[in-house]
């Protein structure tokens, strides 16, 4: 359990660094750091509750199941992957969370996300509380800050080596889906890979289009794609347009993000059939995964960009 954890909310107590350098011998606790700040452990925690999508997808992938998390059925439909053990129980929404089923599931620790650090004095008094603060538009990029956070969760529960070990297999995985693309893109007959822009329907008016500072402008990146559409930088890295934003987007791919989330009657209304890049055939579906996951989310996404690209009809790459 947490011996010693702090907020800036005063929550806990605060200790100096040199503290943490008094151990006993043969005491083997260790230091953890989140966006709180350093905290000493004596163990990795058991009972895990997390609150954030992105956190509950690396858990996951650390082979760490957690005991309660929240909107697993909706996690279920926009995340998708990693899959969700049936074990989990549902604690209700992200953004309010039910205290009487988290204080039931008894946790050693409770995990908070982005946008979620007022949830640590309630949830303080249940169990101690870490903070990982995955996305803002202060970090240098959200995707590298990502893979900071992975290595600081999985130290939470001693999995560093896993966690390094599956980021060097991402990378490897990226880097040959790249060179993929790139043969393709060749044997098509390109003069250089097509810009994609990636977006999300929001509404049946509205779309969400990734750009800097964004998980699916990151991995465009990480693929050596650029997108047809500059979007500013934001905390998310989107910005909400009107669909008839996307006449802007004169050349290259669109992929929207699977599941809709909205009635496919769209695609019959002349305000969509009337789009350039429609009529022109350049939009394409792209597999369920979530905007805003965490560092192995950026291997899902590549995965499915390459399955999208790769699957276009050859008459609709000779009109790109």
């Amino acid at each position: 359990m947490l011996i010693k954890h702090f907020c800036c909310a005063l929550l806990f107590t605060f200790a100096s660094l040199g503290a943490f350098a008094l151990a006993e011998p043969g005491d083997r606790s260790y230091v953890v750091t989140d966006s709180f700040g350093k905290h000493r452990l004596q163990k990795p925690p058991e009972r895990v509750v997390v609150t954030d999508w992105a956190l509950l997808e690396q858990l996951i992938e650390l082979g760490i199941s957690p005991v309660g998390a929240p909107e697993l059925d909706r996690y279920r439909f926009y995340v998708k992957q990693p899959a969700l053990p049936e074990s989990i129980v549902d604690i209700g929404l992200r953004r309010k969370p039910s205290l009487q089923t988290l204080e039931a599931l008894e946790p050693d620790v409770v995990i908070l996300g982005t946008d979620q650090k007022d949830l640590s004095r309630p949830f303080s008094h249940i169990a101690p509380v870490m903070y990982y603060r995955s996305f803002s538009d202060k970090y240098r990029t959200n995707g590298k800050k990502s893979r900071v956070r992975f290595l600081q969760l999985a130290d939470l529960f001693q999995r560093r080596e896993l966690a390094e070990t599956k980021l060097a297999d991402m990378d490897k995985e990226i880097a040959t889906i790249r060179e993929q693309l790139q043969a393709h893109f060749e044997t098509a007959h390109f003069e250089q890979s097509p810009r994609v822009t990636v977006v999300r329907f929001s509404s049946e008016e509205k779309i969400l289009v990734y750009g800097k500072n964004s998980m699916a402008l990151h991995t465009l990146e990480q693929l050596g794609l650029e997108s047809g559409m500059t979007v500013s930088r934001s905390k998310w890295g989107y910005k909400e347009l009107p669909i008839s934003a996307l006449n802007e987007i004169r050349d290259g791919i669109i992929l929207y993000i699977e599941p809709l989330g909205i009635s496919e009657a769209l695609f019959a209304s002349q305000k969509w059939l009337s789009l350039p890049a429609v009529k022109e055939q350049r939009v394409f579906p792209m597999n369920t995964v979530w905007s805003y996951g965490g560092a192995m989310s950026v291997l899902y996404k590549a995965r499915a960009i390459h399955k999208a690209l790769i699957g276009i009809p050859s008459q609709a790459e000779n009109r790109l």
